[in-house]
């Protein structure tokens, strides 16, 4: 039934002017959040006799509400309001349309998913499946439902931890799709390590989050979006089930409803009211919108549940505390990205270049730009401009490509030039030889003795790196490394370390790698080691090691040399490398990482004087050790916190009472 639009819908300013009440961010140069003009802004505000509205869908024009509270469905067609299975359904939580004009109806209370055809009949029922490969536990609450062209139905069930529940276009059940991973914490394998056979019997098994929404695109392809974690929210899956759509940088944990558009774009809402979106690479191209607490300001919402893209580029979000729909039409500047970005999703990069330079001149921070110009000179073999847009980008592959191409082009200038250096090096030499020939060889002088006990105690370090067996002997004996020494030795390698980070290539360390942390740098650098030296010393004065702390502490870092003496030097060299060589760089440090290993276990086993049996064992020990000691840190620090904030509360409440 149709009832006159004005009896039920109250359509708000139809153009809303002046400036929206939110931000609007994009991803700028340095890979940080930048303000950015305003992409989309809100147009049209639709009131209608909603209850508690829980999810829309557009389709032709149409836009479909699942109107929970009042048991129906209202189809918007212009002016025009009718609906579809007025109490025919109890609760209706999820709806799809699909290109026939079909529609899928998610009824959580009834435990069913009704399919209607275009003129409002029921065609069809889903129930849970009778098959054993469904699970005896698994309980039937559909919550969403989607379909794709070949009828097959998807229905996102509650507390269905397996995925998706699939059914074929006969209506029978066909298995799960698109289940998301278990995340599994440090808590729950310590669980597993200590906890007795009954007790490990009692916890819950370890289950995955089950998706919160899902959509289909126009090629067929499902995705789903799961609230609670970050970088996999979201997801888009082959049709073998394999989540295909990359980690994201800039999401949010509390993603909600997600849609595609036409051109690939992922439109994703949190229920704090903002708004993602994406291009299909996972670019984040534009954030805006926001919660309103205490008035209704346009643009902002109280509790958004839903959104949807219409074909004509519009953002329509449901509002289940209000019960209302926000239109957000996009602005010239965001049409025009948008358009771009559609250029680049096909690879149409020269053909979009007017576009990307116009977005340059309109917003100069726009990141997205330099990777699309980038590759626009790439294709113009201009690898120079080509290098300087990839880097601006942060585009690892692009920066590695066009690196090649200098680099050969480099090496093609000067490679004659080197070859003719070293044949007159080599003749220099040869003559050199010949006029020297016949003549007294100058007796050799003695080796002076090394007066700065700083210089005589690294050189006897480097005895480490040939003879680590007599190195240990003078260490213990003679005293050949002093605590000191080696306390600079440590110094050195967390210094190292942040050389690496400036001067390594960025294809090999990130090109957000010079924004160090230094004090969560000094933690990755030392905790190991610290929890080696302790827990070896504390197993060591158990299993009766001669060695004292002194002696772990110096052997520890002496075993390390190869890592001190060579990581640097490799990261420099990783200027020179793109990431088809990364082999050469990833060999080395496996090279450098075993020797240094192998130094190890030689120390221990001659600070303690053990046979190698002995000296497995007691590495063995210092491990579990080491694992008992973070365990034991763990809830130190956790105590500590908690006295902490007991005596804060107590100085406030003191102030309160005193003031």
């Amino acid at each position: 039934m149709k009832r006159p639009i004005t009896l039920v819908f109250l359509l708000a300013a139809a153009v809303l002017c002046g400036n929206v009440s939110y931000n609007t961010y994009t991803v700028g140069i340095g890979w940080f959040l930048v303000k950015s003009q305003a992409a989309f802004e809100p147009t049209e505000v639709l009131y209608g006799e909603f209850l508690s509205p829980e999810d829309l869908f557009v389709r032709d024009g149409k836009l479909y509400v699942a109107d929970s509270g009042n048991s129906r469905i209202a189809v918007l067609d212009g002016k025009e309001v009718s609906y579809l299975a007025e109490w025919e359904v109890l609760n209706p939580q999820g709806i799809y349309v699909d290109e026939s004009g079909a529609l899928y109806i998610a009824d959580s209370w009834a435990r069913n998913v009704y399919k209607y055809d275009e003129r409002g009949a029921q065609t069809g029922v889903l129930s849970r499946p009778d098959s054993p490969l469904y699970g005896k536990s698994n309980d039937f609450i559909p919550l969403k439902v989607a379909a794709d062209r070949r009828g097959n139905v998807y229905v996102l069930s509650q507390g269905v931890t397996n995925g998706l529940v699939v059914f074929n276009k006969d209506g029978k059940f066909v298995g799960f799709f698109g289940a998301n991973e278990p995340d599994v914490t440090l808590r729950m394998i310590l669980q597993r390590l200590f906890f007795t056979q009954t007790q490990k019997e009692q916890l819950l098994r370890i289950k995955p989050p089950s998706p919160g929404n899902l959509v289909v695109d126009d090629s067929g392809l499902v995705w789903t979006v799961t609230s609670g974690l970050t970088d996999k929210a979201i997801k888009r899956f082959n049709v073998a089930g394999t989540s295909i759509y990359g980690e994201i940088d800039f999401s949010s944990s509390d993603f909600i409803d997600l849609d595609i558009d036409a051109f690939g774009n992922v439109y994703a809402l949190s229920s704090n009211g903002l708004i993602f979106i994406y291009d299909s690479y996972g670019n984040l191209l534009f954030l805006f919108g926001g919660q309103s607490y205490y008035e209704n300001r346009r643009g902002l919402l109280r509790s958004p549940v839903a959104i949807d893209v219409a074909e004509d580029g519009r953002i329509y979000v449901l509002d289940k505390e209000d019960g209302t729909i926000t239109v957000f039409s996009p602005t010239a500047f965001g049409s025009l990205v948008l358009k771009g970005v559609s250029y680049y999703n096909q690879g149409m990069y020269l053909e979009g270049e007017a576009i990307w330079r116009e977005i340059q001149k309109l917003n100069s921070g726009f990141l997205l730009t330099y990777k699309v110009l980038g590759n626009i000179e790439f294709k113009r073999d201009n690898y120079g401009q080509a290098f300087d847009y990839f880097s601006l980008a942060q585009d690892m592959r692009g920066y590695s490509e066009a690196f090649w191409h200098l680099r050969n082009d480099w090496l093609q200038r000067v490679v004659g030039l080197l070859f003719m250096a070293l044949v007159a090096l080599a003749v220099f030499d040869l003559v050199r030889s010949v006029l020297k020939r016949g003549k007294i060889k100058p007796r050799a002088r003695a080796g002076r003795e090394i007066k700065f006990r700083l210089f005589r105690e690294l050189r006897a370090s480097l005895k480490f790196l040939k003879n680590p067996f007599d190195a240990v002997y003078e260490m213990k004996r003679n005293g050949a490394v002093s605590f000191s020494t080696a306390t600079l030795l440590y110094i050195w390698m967390y210094v190292q370390n942040v050389l690496i980070l400036y001067l390594a290539s960025p294809l090999f360390v990130g090109f957000r790698a010079r924004n160090i942390d230094f004090l969560a740098l000094f933690y990755d650098t030392y905790r190991l080691l610290f929890l080696w030296i302790v827990g070896n010393f504390l197993v060591s004065e158990i299993s009766e090691g001669e060695g004292t702390f002194k002696h772990i502490y110096i052997g520890t870092i002496e075993a390390f040399l190869p890592i001190l003496l060579f990581a640097l030097p490799l990261a420099l060299v990783t200027n020179l490398l793109t990431l088809n060589e990364a082999f050469i760089y990833t060999f080395s440090m496996q090279a450098l990482n075993v020797w240094s290993l192998v130094m190890l276990l030689i120390v221990i086993s001659q600070v303690h004087n053990f046979t190698f049996g002995e000296t497995v064992k007691n590495v063995l020990l210092t491990l579990f050790a080491m694992l008992l000691l973070a365990l034991l840190i763990f809830l130190v620090l956790i105590l500590l916190r908690e006295e902490i904030d007991f005596f804060v509360s107590i100085v406030q409440e003191l102030i309160f009472h005193a003031g």
